[in-house]
This record gives C-alpha cells, structure tokens and sequence, in this order.
C-alpha cells in the first residue's frame, strides 16, 4: 500500500506546524446513511433540498488541473510545498460503494461522483484535488491485485491503511471528498486546525466552504433524529452562517448563505421555545437565558396585530402564547417590563401578563402584584387596544375583576363586579351568579362566601396557574395564602379600610379547607351547557384557528412533542368554565329565582328554592 498512499503526498514532508487531537486519527463512526436520514425525517427532506444535496442532473467535469505554476497560493510557511497532512480516507466510503461491489459496481459509483460536481465555489484547486482523490480511489479498487491488497490490509490495520499523507495543496480536494462521504467531524476537526494555521487566503476559503457543509449536514442529522434536536440544528447552522460571514467564503456561496439563513429564519422560533422548555435549573440557566433573550429578538422585531409571521407558521400572539407558556410567571412579568416603548402592547399581551402577576403573587405571597394585576385589567376595560379580533372586554373582564378583589379581601367591590346585589348591573352573569348560589350555605345571614371562594379557587387552579411553568400543577388553598403574615401585613396597610379586610381574609381562610376544587366531576351536558358563559373562550379560540400555520409549522407540530402542550394557554379558560361549573346544570331553577335578585334582602327568595336545586343535584349525582 506504500504506492497508494503516495500518489497524493510529496517526498520529505516537513514537520506540521500544528497538531491534530487524537480522534482526527481515528475514523470516526459513520453517519446514518442519507436516504435512511430523508426517510426518517420530512424535516430531513426539507433540509435537504434546500441545501441541493438531492441528486441532481450530471454536470460537466471539473476543468483540468492547472500547473504548479499558475497556483494562486503564496507560501507562509517554511517549506509549505514540502508539508503533507494525514488524512484518514476510506475508498469505498468516498466512492459510496461498498465492500461487496463488483468492479463494475465501482466504476458507477465513480461515475456518479464525477457527475455531480460541488454545486458551490470551490477552487479549481480544491476541484482538481477532488477528482484526483475519486480518481485514485476508482483506479485502487478496479484493478484487481491492487484490491486486494487494499482490503488485507483493512483487515490488519485498518487505522494505519486509511491514514493518507495528503499533499498540502490537494487537502481542500480531499476534505471536499471527505464532506461529501459524510464525515463531517472529521471534516471540522480538521478545518478547525487548518485555520488556526493561517492559510492563504483561496486554501481558507476551500476549508471554511468544506466546514459550513460539514455543519448542514450535522443539521440535517439533528432534525432527521427521533425526537428532532432542533436546538442542535439551530446551532450548528449558526456556525455555518458565522463561518461563511466572517471568513471570506459568503462571496464564493451566496446562494448557500442565502438558503442557510432562510432556514435558520423557519426554524428559530421553534429552536427558541426548545430552549424555554429546558428544566429550570442551573445547569440549564444559561441555555434558557439564551431562549429568553431569542424570545425577545424576535417579538420585539414584529410588528403589532397578531398578524405578523415571526417564522415557522406562527402569528407574534401565537408564538407569544407559546413562549409564555414555557416561561415562569416572574419572567412573563419580566418580559412584559422590559418591552420597548415603541412597540405597543396588545391585548392577549396585557391580559396574560395580568395572569402571571396573579400567579406570583400566590406563589410569593406578596398581594401587591394582585393590585398591578387589577390595574392591567382596568386598562383593558378603559381602552380597546388595537387587536385583529372584537374582544368585549369589559364584560369579559366583570370576572377578573372581582377575583382580584376577593384576593385582596375587599368582598363588597368583589359582590359588586358580579352583579350579585343588582340585577341591573351591565356585566352581570347570570351563570356565574348561580354558580356562587349552589356552592354557598344560604342562611340567614345570606353567606355567599363559600360559593365566592370556590369560585376563586378553581380559576385560579385551571386559568391562572397553568398559564406559569412556576405554578402549573401547584397545590393551593386559600387558607396559606390568607394566613400568611406578609399577606395579612399587606392588607392591613391597604387604604381604606384595613380592618374590614383583614377580617375578610381571616373568614376565608376559615373557609379554605372547605372550598377546593371540584375535579374530573363535570359531566359532558354540562360542559357543554355552560362553554358559552365566557365570550372571550370562544374569541381566543378562534384567534389561534384563524391563524393557520403553513407546511414548516405542520411539520414542527409532528416532530416536536413539545408542541402538544401550545393549545393550553387557548384552552385554559374553557377548562376554568368546566371545572367551577360541576353540578350547576342540575341547577337551572334557580336562574328564575336569580332574576328577582337585587340586594342581599332578595337572597331568602332564591333560598326557598334551594331545596329544588338540591333535588336536582342529588338526581344528576345519582
């Protein structure tokens, strides 16, 4: 094999001026093969095709080789025409044929590489190395005894037998072969080498171009992976982009650099809530930072409406939704702080935030966020922000409201957002009202308490708790948070009425063993009977249907599981209607009598009906 390995190297090469890391000596493991690669993934296939490594119609050969006189290199080093570099270079794996081949079967697959030249800009050197190295390849496995002797000696010593000492001018040539062969960690550890060395500047621009295919083929590898590691692929494409920016070769391949930040430009967002949805840990820290910070580069270069495409089929509220969803209440509050001016909130923007305020103020126990919460609802009710669907907000909102208020322990300002007292009241639902009614004691003292506080709990349980990664899943009672003595200092302070407060929250922590929410109880009629008692379910519903993702996003839906978890952030407040509405279909009746309810003094009247309602609650447990 002596003879072999000497056809691409010069005699007395000289020392290296650097040194490659052991595994470059080993030939690494060999990728899946390219159609099992397009077979597993569509993602694979789009990559693919959008990188032009598709076969393609035969091209014309490469010019012939120039002289040694005509080459563009200007020697930096001592000697550089004396340098050789070891290259593992496998024949059959560079060809793409295999072992068993015939001698036939070797010259198609040399034809085939022949036939379908580098699509992009190399040298002529780079080109001539190539077809010498494919050359050398087919001439070594065609003739029989050479063959032979080439797989004894793969039996014996396959390291030492693939090991190369490739002339110095010819090494973009066989990292070309050796990319196009799939071994893209070879191809990087050694251009990395190569470019620390300082090559001229045409030999750089053949290794950069080598090391940024390298790197879409890692791509393609990520995202024909089971589950898609689209943070991988994110990553190693980034490289790329960087690697043809900043080295010299983006005007060899603009079309490459064009079709790498296309892609990149599709598969971001996605990349993005990946890295949201990383555990919130240390270890994790820096990665999550990096998708918060992606968040923001993104949302804050769209324009307002939910209308503009952010990339990958999402809407800017689709993708808001979503990345909410993977983010703590604390970051939500964070986020929504630190926007720019310039870009006006929207109105999905404000409410969800209102939320997450809501959230961390159970979670830390601090009921002055329950207060900012408030005040992002009565903006909502003051002034209809500009949103590509006709929310009605006030109405929508009466709820909120008066849940914050009962937070806080303001009962009064809480009975009067529901319209409890006054039937006249514009936001008052009937629905909700009744709800109240059936899960309260009514006494003489006429004590809607308890159907207040059940209330309470099981929005909190099913809207604003799932909207956090923070608090999805949290256990609460209302007790730990009314006993807790930041929360009872804070609405001792509270102006207007400290003392009224504080014994509002100390009835309700009273209370709170008792009102806990109803789980998995609901039946279907009554889901389906009480879907519309909030608008704004079915409004934000339709903003996520009226928003059809396009081929890329289908395609992100099949092969992220993250994404199953996207329709909650619309879902949550269906859920919150079917959770608080458990018996209230058996209880129909009593909206007659709510009708006649004006003031407490009415109560007794929807009391006398009680016991129906009770009838009817037993026949539907039954």
């Amino acid at each position: 094999m002596e003879g072999v390995h000497s056809l691409l190297s010069r005699p007395n090469s000289a020392p290296f001026a650097f040194s490659l890391p052991a595994a470059t000596h080993r030939r690494p493991k060999p990728p899946p093969p390219p159609v099992a690669c397009r077979a597993a993934s569509r993602w694979a296939d789009r990559l693919f095709a959008d990188f032009h490594l598709l076969p393609t119609a035969a091209a014309a050969d490469p010019p012939a080789a120039a002289s040694p006189s005509s080459s563009p290199f200007v020697p930096i080093f001592p000697d550089t025409a004396d340098r050789a570099l070891p290259l593992p270079v496998d024949f059959y794996k560079i060809l793409g044929a295999e072992p068993h081949f015939l001698g036939d079967g070797i010259r198609r697959a040399f034809e085939a590489r022949i036939a379908k030249p580098p699509q992009y800009g190399y040298s002529t050197e780079a080109l001539v190395g190539r077809r010498q190295m494919l050359q050398l390849a087919h001439d070594t496995l065609t003739n029989q005894s050479s063959r032979t002797e080439y797989d004894r000696s793969l039996s014996e010593d396959r390291d030492a037998t693939l090991t190369m000492d490739v002339a110095w001018d010819k090494v973009p040539g066989v990292l070309c072969v050796l990319q196009e062969a799939g071994e893209a960690q070879l191809v990087l550890a050694t251009g990395e080498q190569l470019l620390q060395d300082r090559p001229p500047k045409r030999f750089k621009q053949d290794v950069v171009l080598a090391m940024a295919l390298a790197y879409v083929d890692l791509s393609r590898d990520a995202m024909a992976a089971s589950p898609p590691d689209v943070i991988h692929c994110c990553e190693v494409l980034e490289r790329a982009l960087k690697l043809l920016q900043e080295d010299g070769a983006s005007n060899l391949a603009p079309d490459l650099l064009s079709q790498i930040d296309e892609t990149l430009e599709e598969i971001t967002p996605r990349c993005v809530l990946e890295l949201l949805a990383l555990p919130i840990d240390e270890k994790h820290n820096n990665k999550r930072q990096e998708g918060l910070q992606g968040a923001r580069n993104i949302l804050w270069s769209v324009g307002r409406g939910g209308i503009a495409t952010v990339g990958g089929g999402f809407s800017r509220e689709a993708f808001m939704n979503e990345a909410f969803l993977r983010m703590t209440s604390a970051e939500q509050m964070d986020f929504f702080s630190k926007t720019p001016n310039s870009i006006p909130p929207e109105w999905f923007e404000i409410y969800s935030v209102a939320l997450a305020n809501i959230a961390q103020a159970i979670a830390s126990k601090r009921p002055q966020f329950i207060m900012m919460a408030d005040d992002l609802f009565e903006q909502l009710q003051k002034f209809n922000i500009g949103s590509q669907y006709p929310y009605e907000n006030e109405m929508d909102l009466a709820l909120e409201r008066a849940l914050c208020s009962l937070l806080v322990g303001d009962i009064s300002n809480c009975r009067m957002w529901l319209g409890i007292d006054n039937e006249s009241w514009p936001y008052r639902d009937p629905k909700i009202i009744e709800f109240v009614v059936n899960n309260s004691s009514i006494d003489e003292e006429n004590d809607l308490l308890p159907g207040l506080c059940k209330l309470l709990e099981s929005w909190l349980v099913s809207e604003v708790f799932p909207r956090s990664r923070d608090t999805r899943g949290m256990q609460f009672r209302l007790g730990d948070y009314y006993d807790d003595p930041k929360v009872l200092s804070y609405l001792e302070r509270m102006e207007g009425g400290g003392a009224s407060h504080l014994a509002a929250a100390a009835a309700i922590a009273k209370l709170g063993a008792q009102a806990t929410a109803v789980l998995g109880t609901v039946t279907s009629s009554a889901l389906q009977a009480f879907s519309n008692v909030f608008p704004l379910i079915e409004q934000l519903d339709r903003s996520d249907k009226e928003n059809p993702s396009d081929d890329l996003e289908k395609s992100l839906e099949k092969l992220a599981p993250q994404h199953v978890t996207g329709d909650v952030i619309n879902d949550s407040r269906n859920a919150a209607l079917k959770i608080i509405s458990a018996g209230a279909l058996f209880a129909l009746f009593a909206v007659i009598g709510l009708k006649c309810l004006p003031r407490k003094k009415s109560l007794p009247a929807i009391r006398s009906e009680h016991g129906s309602v009770a009838v009817a609650e037993s026949v539907g447990g039954g």
